[in-house]
C-alpha cells in the first residue's frame, strides 16, 4: 500500500472493481493511481471450476438478471464473460402471472425479445463469473492495486482529500473515496450520511433446481400473495430461483429436506416445469428498501448499494448499481481530461443529479408493485389482474415496457450513458 492515491474504493464486489476498470479503460493520458480495499477477499473460482459439467451443485447461488446497459458496461470494463460461455444465458421471453383464485381471474403478460427487435430481453449471469473475469481484467493493470483482509477505521478530512485509517494500523491519502461496499456500507457510517427506509419482513430464498421441462430460455415469475417466485433460466436443465417469502417460513423452507422443498415448490410453481427433479443447498437473506440521503460528502461518493437497495421484485439492483457506477466514472473522467479536480463538489453533484432521482422512481416503482401484488385484497387482485391482461393485449405500451427492462442506451463512439 502507498501513502496516495488518486482514488480509494471500498469494496471489491462487482461495481467497485468495474469502477476501477472504466477508469482506467478510458483515454486517459495518465492512468489514476487506485486502491481497492476490501474486509475479506472475495472467492473466485478458477477457470477449470467453471468450465466442468454443472450440476445443480456447481452453480453460484447468487445470479443476477443483467440488462443490455449492464452488459454493455461490463464490456467497457473488459470483464464481460461471453455469449458462448455455458455460464451465460440470455433469456427471449419473460413470463408473468399472477394466478388469481375463486373470486379473482387469473392474469398475465408475456414478453418477447423478437417483438422489440433485440437480440434477448436480458441475461443470466453467476455473481461469481462476474467477479472472476472483472478480476482477471483488474490484474492486468498496474494502476489498479488490491488489498484484502482490511478495512477503513476512521476517516478524517483533508483540504485536497481523505485522510483513511486502516484496522492494521496503516493509513493512507485518497484524493476521492468510493463507497462501493454494500448495504451496510463502511464509508457511509464514517462520513456521516444516514439512509430512509424499511424493511418488508420477508426474506429471498435463493437456489438451483434441476426441471423435468426445458425453460424455453424464459424468465418465469409468478406472483403470489406472500411474494413472488422466479425461475430463471441457466444451463438447460437448470434453473435458478428467487423466492420472496415471510421470513419464518424462508428460514423453514432453507432446513427442510430436499424431498420435501422440492414438493412445496412444483406445487407453488403450479408445475409449470414439469417435476423437480433435483435441489442445491438453499440461502435466503433479509429484503430492505434504503436510500441514502445523499449519495456524496466532501471529496466522497456512494456507487450501487452503498446508496440504494431495493426489493429484487424486477431484478434491478446490481443493474441500478452498475448505471450509478458507469455515471460516476463519466464525471470523473471527464474532469480528468479538462485537468480540474475530479473529486470537487460539483463533479461529485453532477454524479448525484445524473443517479439520484432516477433510483428514487426505480425504488418507489418496486415498492408499489411490491405491496400491490403481495395481497389477497379482492379489490387490489382485480386491479392488478385486469392490468395485467390490459397491457398484455396493447403492443405499444407491452413494448415500451420491454424497452425500458433493457436498461438505457450509449452515446455512440463515448462509452458513455445518455442522458
Amino acid at each position: 500500500m502507498k501513502p496516495q492515491y488518486d482514488i480509494v474504493i471500498n469494496g471489491a464486489g462487482i461495481p467497485g472493481l468495474t469502477l476501477a476498470l472504466l477508469l482506467t479503460r478510458n483515454a486517459l493520458q495518465q492512468k489514476p493511481s487506485i486502491l481497492l480495499l476490501d474486509r475479506q477477499q472475495p472467492e473466485v473460482p478458477d477457470e477449470a471450476t467453471l468450465k466442468k459439467p454443472a450440476s445443480v451443485d456447481d452453480y453460484d447461488l447468487r445470479v443476477f438478471a443483467l440488462t443490455a446497459a449492464s452488459k454493455q458496461i461490463l464490456e467497457m470494463a473488459g470483464a464481460w464473460p461471453g455469449d458462448d460461455s455455458n455460464r451465460v444465458h440470455p433469456y427471449q421471453q419473460m413470463q408473468v402471472w399472477d394466478s388469481g383464485s375463486a373470486k379473482v381471474a387469473a392474469g398475465e403478460i408475456y414478453f418477447d425479445a423478437a417483438e422489440i427487435g433485440a437480440p434477448a430481453l436480458g441475461t443470466i449471469v453467476e455473481g461469481r463469473v462476474v467477479q472472476h473475469r472483472l478480476m482477471q481484467a483488474v490484474q492486468q493493470h498496474a494502476n489498479i492495486e488490491l488489498l484484502f483482509d482490511d478495512e477503513m477505521t476512521a476517516l478524517t478530512e483533508a483540504p485536497d482529500g481523505m485522510e483513511i485509517t486502516l484496522g492494521s494500523g496503516g493509513s493512507t491519502h485518497a484524493r476521492l473515496l468510493v463507497g462501493a461496499d454494500g448495504a451496510g456500507s463502511q464509508v457511509k457510517k464514517l462520513v456521516g450520511i444516514d439512509s430512509v427506509g424499511w424493511p418488508y419482513y420477508q426474506r429471498a430464498l435463493v437456489a438451483t433446481v434441476e426441471t423435468e421441462r426445458d425453460h424455453q430460455q424464459t424468465a418465469w415469475q409468478r406472483f403470489m400473495p406472500d411474494g413472488p417466485l422466479a425461475f430463471l433460466p441457466l444451463q438447460k436443465p437448470f434453473c435458478s430461483i428467487v423466492w420472496t417469502l415471510p421470513q419464518d417460513r424462508a428460514i423453514q423452507y432453507c432446513d427442510m429436506p430436499d424431498d420435501e422443498f422440492m414438493r412445496v415448490l412444483e406445487k407453488d410453481f403450479q408445475s409449470t416445469l414439469g417435476e423437480i427433479k433435483a435441489v442445491s443447498s438453499r440461502a435466503s437473506f433479509p429484503l430492505r428498501l434504503s436510500h441514502a440521503r445523499s449519495y456524496i460528502a466532501p471529496r466522497t461518493a456512494l456507487v450501487a448499494d452503498a446508496a440504494h437497495t431495493v426489493h429484487p421484485l424486477a431484478g434491478q439492483g446490481l443493474n441500478l448499481g452498475l448505471l450509478d457506477v458507469a455515471a460516476l466514472a463519466q464525471q470523473l473522467v471527464t474532469a480528468m481530461q479538462a485537468q480540474k479536480d475530479f473529486s470537487a463538489r460539483r463533479v461529485l453533484r453532477a454524479y448525484e443529479r445524473s443517479r439520484k432521482g432516477d433510483n428514487w422512481l426505480m425504488q418507489g416503482s418496486f415498492d408499489v408493485l411490491t405491496r400491490l401484488f403481495s395481497n389477497e385484497q379482492v379489490l387490489l387482485a382485480g386491479l392488478r389482474n385486469g392490468g395485467l391482461n390490459a397491457i398484455n393485449q396493447i403492443a405499444l405500451v407491452k413494448n415500451l415496457f420491454a424497452r425500458k427492462a433493457l436498461g438505457r442506451a450509449y452515446k455512440p463512439g463515448t462509452g458513455f450513458l445518455c442522458p
